[in-house]
């Protein structure tokens, strides 16, 4: 249970920063290079932490939509399993890619539950292919440098300024809303 979200929106909002550092760099380190693999792959687990706790978002930010891309398994290759991961290159046909928008919380549970995990590049620059045991049989997904930050940053800054309680009359279960933001002038 989250109960101060500023704890974990405010490492979201440090880890962009370090991305936006050293992802397209040229001479990036080991060290600095896992750093990037570890802020992703925590910040994702955070903002799914705060998409699943009651009223740490705006419904806006609950919505949101990620461009991302993602590329087909080749035919004919073999399952996709723990000796040959590191091969995803030979597995996936990225000459293929498809475009789609995909809600956050797809996003975050593909990145917390990856089977593949890799920074690397496409040709529209840097990023993460990933891609969780329920679809490495089908897809590998790349968002691209730029997308993370995005969404760190938002997340990073939402803080709603309320929530609404209520049980349901019907089930019994208590219900919960968060007023849309309000328009800054």
């Amino acid at each position: 249970m989250i109960t101060e979200s500023y704890c974990w929106k405010k490492p979201l909002l440090t880890g962009a920063k370090v991305i936006r550092k050293y992802m397209d760099a040229e001479n990036t380190t080991d060290a600095q290079f896992a750093q990037i693999e570890r802020e992703i792959f925590i910040g994702f687990y955070s903002i799914r932490k705060l998409l699943e706790a009651t009223a740490k978002v705006s419904a806006e930010t609950r919505d949101m939509k990620i461009a991302l891309k993602w590329y087909p398994k080749r035919l004919g290759q073999p399952i996709v399993d723990w000796y040959n991961r590191n091969e995803f290159w030979e597995l996936y046909d990225l000459e293929q890619p498809v475009k789609e928008t995909r809600d956050l919380l797809y996003v975050a549970h593909r990145m917390v539950h990856s089977f593949i995990f890799t920074l690397s590049g496409d040709g529209d620059g840097h990023g993460a292919f990933f891609t969780s045991e329920r679809d490495k049989e089908s897809r590998l997904n790349f968002l691209n440098t730029e997308e993370i930050i995005h969404v760190f940053e938002v997340v990073g800054n939402d803080y709603p300024s309320g929530f609404k309680l209520w049980r349901d009359p019907h089930t019994g279960e208590m219900k919960w809303s968060v007023p849309p933001k309000q328009a800054v002038d």
